[in-house]
C-alpha cells in the first residue's frame, strides 16, 4: 500500500504516524513545500518577543525524528497538481527546480492554510510582514533585531487572535507606538470592552470598525496607510493579519467538494467525496455541533484529532466518528486572558432559538486573596434552557480556562439548570465559594421560561 500525505504539520504527521503504528510495511511519504514541519504556530508571538529563545523550541518533530518512525518527509517539495482519476500527483522540487510525478493508493490532504490577503493590501515593501509560519517569524524577529535603525512604530491590520497576541511581542521589543486596526476585537459583544480597556492601559491605539482602503510606499523606512474614511497613517513596520484561507487552490475544478472559501468537506471519518482521498486540518471545514453545519474554524487541537482519526481509519482500526467542534478558543492580550465557545445571540436567533444573554463580573478567586474581577458572558435558549455560547475575560489563566467547562456543557447539550448543579472545586486560591460559573448560571436562570 502506498500512502501519500500532502503537508507535514499537525494533521498530516498525525495521520502518517497513526498509519505507521499499525502497518510497518506500508510505504508512506510526506511532501511539504516549506522548510519546517510539525511546528506550533501559536508560539510565534512568544518567539518574536524572545520569551521563547529558539525557533527550534516551536518544533515538535524534526524530519530526522519523524524518519525514525519510517516516515520519509520531503521538504520543499510542493504538490502543484493532482489527477484524482489516475491517482497521480505532480510535484515541484524547489531545491532542484525539477518536476516529477508520483502515484498513490491513498491520498491524505493536509495542506493547511495560508495568510489571507486582499487586493487593497497588496504592496511590495520589506517592512510588511505576514505572521503565519516559522519562516515569517524568523524574518520578523531578525528584522527587529538587525535593523540598522530602530523601529519606532508598528501598525497591525487585523484584530484577531494573532493580531492581538503580537501587540505584546512588539512591546517586548521596545516599540511603544503601536496601532491595531480591525472591525472588532474578536468578540462581537460587550466583552470586547474589557479588551479595549486593557489596550488603553497599555497605550495601544485601537481603530475599530475601520477598514484599510490603500497602502502606499513613502520611502524604504515608511509605509502610508489610507483608511476608508480617508484618514492617513504612517508606520515603520506593518503586520497584515486579516485571517487565513484554506490552502486548497490546486484542488479547484477537480470535483472535490468544498465550501465557497475552499475548505474541503469530509464526513465524520475524514473521507472526502473522492474515493481513497482523505483530508484533515486547517484545509478542511469542521462540523459545528451547535450550528449543525460545516464551518471553517482552523485551530490546532482539531487538526491533530482529525489527522489521527484519518490515519486510524486508513489503517483499518475501529474508531468512533469525529463529533465536530463547538468553537472553543483562548488567547492572551497583555494581562488579560480571553476565551470563547459556542455561538452568538445572532447565530442563535437565525437558528430559531429564543436566545438571551447575560454578562457578569465576579471575583476570580476568594476576595481576601487579592483577587481581580473576571467576566462571564452566556448565551442560552430561554425555552429549552440549553446553553449556546460563552465568553470569558480574566486576570489569570485560571479564570480563562473555565471556558473548558462551558465547552463541555455545550458538547453535552447541558441546560442552565445542569450547570447550576455542577459540583465544582473550591478553595480560596482557586475560586470563591460560589464559583463564577455557578453565579453566571444562576443569573441566567432568572431569564428562563418556566
Amino acid at each position: 500500500m502506498e500512502i501519500v500525505v500532502i503537508g507535514g504539520n499537525a494533521a498530516g504527521l498525525s495521520a502518517a504516524s497513526a498509519i505507521r503504528r499499525v502497518h510497518q510495511d506500508w510505504k508512506i511519504d510526506v511532501y511539504e513545500k516549506d522548510l519546517y514541519i510539525s511546528y506550533g504556530s501559536c508560539g510565534i508571538p512568544y518567539y518574536v518577543s524572545e520569551e521563547v529563545k529558539s525557533l527550534d523550541s516551536l518544533i515538535t518533530l524534526t524530519p530526522e525524528k519523524i524518519e525514525k518512525r519510517k516516515i520519509p518527509v520531503h521538504l520543499r517539495n510542493e504538490v502543484i497538481d493532482v489527477d484524482f482519476n489516475s491517482k497521480i500527483l505532480h510535484i515541484l522540487n524547489h531545491d532542484m527546480k525539477t518536476e516529477f510525478k508520483r502515484s498513490y493508493d491513498i491520498l491524505i490532504i493536509a495542506t493547511g492554510a495560508h495568510a489571507r490577503i486582499s487586493s487593497e493590501l497588496k504592496l511590495e515593501h520589506e517592512r510588511i510582514f505576514y505572521v503565519h509560519n516559522l519562516s515569517d517569524a524568523e524574518s520578523l524577529r531578525n528584522f527587529l533585531k538587525e535593523s540598522t535603525k530602530k523601529v519606532q512604530s508598528v501598525t497591525i491590520i487585523g484584530a484577531g487572535y494573532i493580531g492581538l497576541e503580537m501587540l505584546e511581542a512588539y512591546k517586548a521589543q521596545g516599540i511603544d507606538d503601536i496601532t491595531i486596526i480591525g472591525p472588532r476585537l474578536v468578540f462581537k459583544t460587550k466583552t470586547q470592552e474589557y479588551i479595549l480597556k486593557e489596550l488603553e492601559s497599555q497605550e495601544i491605539k485601537a481603530l475599530l470598525g475601520r477598514k484599510v482602503s490603500k497602502l502606499s510606499t513613502i520611502n524604504e523606512d515608511t509605509i502610508e496607510i489610507t483608511l476608508d474614511d480617508q484618514t492617513i497613517l504612517e508606520t515603520e513596520l506593518l503586520q497584515i493579519s486579516i485571517g487565513v484561507s484554506p490552502a486548497t487552490e490546486i484542488f479547484e475544478n477537480k470535483n472535490l467538494e468544498m465550501l465557497p472559501n475552499g475548505a474541503i468537506l469530509t464526513d465524520e471519518y475524514m473521507k472526502t467525496n473522492i474515493k481513497d482521498v482523505y483530508a484533515a486540518g486547517d484545509c478542511i471545514a469542521s462540523y459545528h455541533q451547535i450550528l449543525k453545519k460545516h464551518v471553517y474554524y482552523p485551530l490546532a487541537p482539531a487538526a491533530n484529532k482529525q489527522g489521527r482519526l484519518a490515519g486510524s481509519v486508513i489503517a483499518g482500526k475501529k474508531v468512533d466518528p469525529y463529533p465536530g467542534i463547538v468553537g472553543t478558543s483562548i488567547f492572551k492580550v497583555f494581562d488579560l486572558y480571553c476565551a470563547q465557545t459556542g455561538i452568538s445571540v445572532e447565530n442563535a436567533i437565525e437558528m430559531g432559538y429564543d436566545a438571551e444573554s447575560i454578562l457578569i463580573e465576579n471575583n476570580e478567586i476568594a476576595h481576601y486573596m487579592g483577587t481581580k474581577k473576571m467576566s462571564i458572558y452566556l448565551v442560552f435558549d430561554v425555552r429549552s434552557h440549553i446553553l449556546l455560547g460563552a465568553e470569558i475575560t480574566a486576570p489569570t489563566t485560571l479564570g480563562a480556562k473555565k471556558i473548558d467547562t462551558f465547552a463541555t456543557a455545550l458538547a453535552a447539550r447541558m441546560k442552565i439548570e445542569d450547570i447550576q448543579a455542577l459540583d465544582l472545586a473550591y478553595a480560596p486560591p482557586f475560586a470563591p465559594v460560589w464559583d463564577p460559573i455557578l453565579i453566571a448560571a444562576n443569573i441566567a436562570s432568572k431569564k428562563l421560561t418556566k
